[in-house]
């Protein structure tokens, strides 16, 4: 085997987490948990970084979210944007005005709201189903890699927002070099990722909500806000995302757990009381950073 690199700070200082326990033919890319959501390929430590990535990875894995069909997370929506109605005002502190990109915007529930609060917005997204739906809310959807769109649009946004999106990246260094170069200086990234140094991730070990099949990166603080630094963005604070949580986005997320009975059981009074809850979650980064120059 060719030794491991960390696509972060380039190391091959790395030890070897887990092994994979994934079947490829039961990868799933849609928002559906099961059991088999929590198998992943082999992870690897960055003992240099701390950075965690899974290899080897089968070649251009990106491809399969461009026929992706997944009516699931439509159930999701109206958490997604009062969620996004949390995030907004905390951008706006650093960025108040301009143009937005969402990179795998999905249907748009983030880049309408975003819109509401008096942003120009745009989305990018590989899914042909998702970035038709996108579209049909009149937003402007590139549906292509950030490669093609930074080839021509050298500092054109003012913010741009990857939620839940960067650890899906084979390489996470060259596309952040490719949303920093689509930033205007003095722009905003937001990424939304887990915490893979977590106290939820060390207690839960492998259990942690975050190892899954299409999870091939896992960020610590410290990896993340490397990356940033070495992409000209200086990190300027991490919060925790606010998750607006519905009864069925808890079920959902819960599928894969033995005990997701029990827990539902536990849970279901508290959306008697009301139908949303903002949970924050240890371990869950919104992390914001700065372009310099």
């Amino acid at each position: 085997m060719k030794h491991d690199v960390c696509p972060i700070c380039r190391s091959k200082r790395t030890a070897q987490l887990y092994k994979s326990d994934i079947d490829i033919k039961k990868l799933s890319f849609t928002y559906v948990k099961t059991p088999n959501s929590g198998k992943t390929f082999r992870s690897v430590k960055c003992l240099n970084c701390t950075h965690v990535f899974c290899s080897p990875l089968p070649k251009d894995i990106y491809k399969n979210y461009e026929d992706v069909v997944d009516e699931k997370y439509l159930q999701y929506t109206k958490s997604i944007s009062e969620s996004a109605r949390v995030i907004l005002p905390m951008i706006q502190k650093y960025v108040p005005k301009g143009k937005i990109l969402d990179i795998g915007c999905a249907t748009g529930e983030f880049l309408s709201t975003a819109r509401d609060f008096g942003y120009e917005v745009e989305g990018l997204e590989l899914s042909r189903w998702s970035s038709s739906i996108a579209k049909s809310k009149n937003i402007k959807v590139h549906r292509g890699l950030l490669k093609s769109l930074a080839a021509k649009n050298s500092r054109k946004y003012d913010v741009i927002t990857l939620f839940g999106v960067i650890e899906h990246f084979e390489n996470p260094r060259i596309e952040i070099e490719y949303i920093s170069k689509l930033l205007k200086p003095g722009g905003l990234l937001v990424i939304w990722t887990g915490n893979v140094n977590s106290i939820s991730s060390r207690i839960l070990k492998h259990n942690w909500w975050y190892w899954q099949g299409q999870h091939i990166q896992y960020f610590s603080s410290k990896s993340l806000t490397l990356l940033g630094n070495l992409c000209g963005l200086k990190h300027v604070t991490t919060k925790i995302y606010p998750f607006v949580c519905t009864y069925c986005l808890v079920e959902n997320s819960l599928s894969r757990y033995k005990r997701k009975k029990l827990l539902m059981k536990l849970l279901k009074p508290l959306f008697f009381v009301k139908p949303t809850w903002v949970i924050r979650l240890p371990g869950e980064m919104l992390w914001f950073g700065i372009k310099s120059s």
